[in-house]
C-alpha cells in the first residue's frame, strides 16, 4: 500500500493513515504529495460493429502518479516485462514500495502502462486462439534469480510466497505484439510529451521500437536486462533482426545478417547507421544474477554505437548491487536499485538538456 497525499484530499488521506497504518506495509519510500493520481485508456482503436456500434480494442491502461513538487523537466514511462504488468512498478510482492514511489518521491512525474494484452489494459481475442488459462509459478522462479538474502522469503523456488504473489498479477490473455505496444506507447506520448523510458525484460520489445515511430518524443531509455538490447541478433524464432526493419543510412542490404565478431553479432565493416535513434541516448542495464552479464552488456552497447547511437553500459555489481536479478524491483533491497535508476534516468535527462 502506498501512502499519499492529494492537496485537495490531505485531511481524509490524513485520517485513513491513523486508521490503516497499524495493518499495512508501506511508506519506505517517503511520504507522497502529489497534484494529481489517475489513470486513462490511451491508443485504442475502433471498428464499425452491428446497429451502429463501434468495437472498441486494444486500449493501453495507464496509471499515473504526477508529484506536487516536480522536480524533472520530462515525465517517466515504465513499461513492465513479459507475463507482468503496470503492478510490477508499484509495489513488491510483500507489499513494500515500488519503484515508482521512489521516483514520485525524486520529483518524477510517473507514468505506469499495462502494455495490451496485461494488467488493466484490454486484449483481442483475435491475436491468438482466445484461450484464458492460469499463471504458473514455475517461469517466475527461474528469472527470479536473486540470492536467497535479498528475495523475500529466501530462495525464489516455485512455492516461496513472494514468487506466488508475483505470478498472481501475470497476464493470462491474448497479446497482440510489440508491435501494437509500441504504437500505444507512441500515443502516449504524444499526449504527455517528451519522455524517459524504463524498460524492463520484454517490454523492451515494445520500447525499443518507439523511437522508429515518434524519435522526437523519446528523450532516452534505460532498458534493464530487456528485450532487442541487441537489434541485430535474430527475433525470436530465428525471425530477421528488427534492426533490418529500421530507418537506416545507407539502407540495410535485403537479407541482412549480422556477423559474429567474437560472440558478439554485430554489422559488417561497414555499418550502416540508425536514423531515429541518433538522438535517442541508451543505457543498458544488467544485475549480477540475472539475464545480461557484464560481456553481454559490452557487446549490446557496441551494437548500438556501431549503429551511430550514444549507448552506454551500466553492471550493478559496479555500482556496489551485489546477488541482485532480474527482478530487482521486488527484492528487499529494491530500494538501493531505486536510487541507480533514478539516477540513470537523470544522466539521460541531462543529455537531453545538452542537445
Amino acid at each position: 500500500m502506498h501512502k499519499f497525499s492529494h492537496p485537495l484530499t490531505a485531511a481524509i488521506g490524513a485520517a485513513a493513515f491513523v486508521c490503516t497504518a497499524p495493518a499495512l506495509a508501506g511508506g519506505e519510500a517517503g511520504r507522497l504529495v502529489l497534484r494529481d493520481l489517475g489513470e486513462k485508456f490511451v491508443g485504442y482503436t475502433t471498428a464499425p460493429a452491428e446497429n451502429g456500434s463501434l468495437n472498441v480494442v486494444n486500449g493501453m491502461f495507464v496509471q499515473y502518479m504526477l508529484p506536487a513538487n516536480r522536480r524533472h523537466a520530462y515525465p517517466l514511462v515504465m513499461i513492465h516485462g513479459g507475463g507482468g504488468q503496470g503492478t510490477d512498478w508499484l509495489q513488491t510482492p510483500d507489499g513494500r514500495d515500488g519503484w515508482a514511489d521512489y521516483f514520485v518521491a525524486d520529483g518524477w512525474d510517473v507514468y505506469v502502462v499495462d502494455r495490451p494484452g496485461h494488467g488493466r489494459s484490454q486484449s483481442n481475442s483475435s491475436c491468438r486462439d482466445g484461450k484464458v488459462g492460469g499463471a504458473n509459478s514455475a517461469l517466475i522462479s527461474r528469472l527470479a534469480t536473486s540470492d536467497a538474502s535479498v528475495w523475500p522469503g529466501g530462495a525464489p523456488t516455485p512455492t516461496n510466497p513472494a514468487v506466488v504473489a508475483w505470478t498472481a498479477s501475470s497476464a493470462t490473455a491474448p497479446y497482440c505484439g510489440d508491435a501494437v505496444a509500441a504504437e500505444k506507447i507512441s500515443a502516449l506520448l504524444d499526449e504527455i510529451g517528451p519522455a524517459v523510458l524504463l524498460a524492463h525484460s520484454a517490454g523492451g520489445g515494445s520500447t525499443f521500437r518507439v523511437p522508429e515511430l515518434n524519435a522526437a518524443k523519446v528523450v532516452g531509455i534505460v532498458a534493464f536486462e530487456a528485450a532487442l538490447s541487441n537489434p541485430a541478433a535474430p527475433g525470436f524464432n530465428n525471425a530477421p533482426p528488427v534492426i533490418a526493419s529500421w530507418k537506416t543510412e545507407p539502407p540495410l542490404p535485403q537479407g541482412f545478417a549480422p556477423v559474429d565478431h567474437g560472440g558478439c553479432l554485430l554489422q559488417g565493416d561497414k555499418p550502416s547507421k540508425l536514423v531515429n535513434f541518433a538522438r535517442v541516448p541508451i543505457i543498458l542495464v544488467g544485475s549480477e544474477k540475472g539475464l545480461s552479464n557484464l560481456q553481454a552488456l559490452k557487446c549490446q552497447a557496441s551494437v548500438w554505437q556501431q549503429a551511430g547511437v550514444q549507448a552506454s553500459y551500466v553492471y550493478l555489481p559496479d555500482r556496489g548491487l551485489k546477488g541482485g536479478g532480474h527482478f530487482a524491483m521486488a527484492q528487499l533491497d529494491n530500494a538501493k536499485y531505486a536510487k541507480v535508476f533514478i539516477e540513470l534516468a537523470a544522466e539521460i535527462e541531462a543529455k537531453a538538456k545538452r542537445k
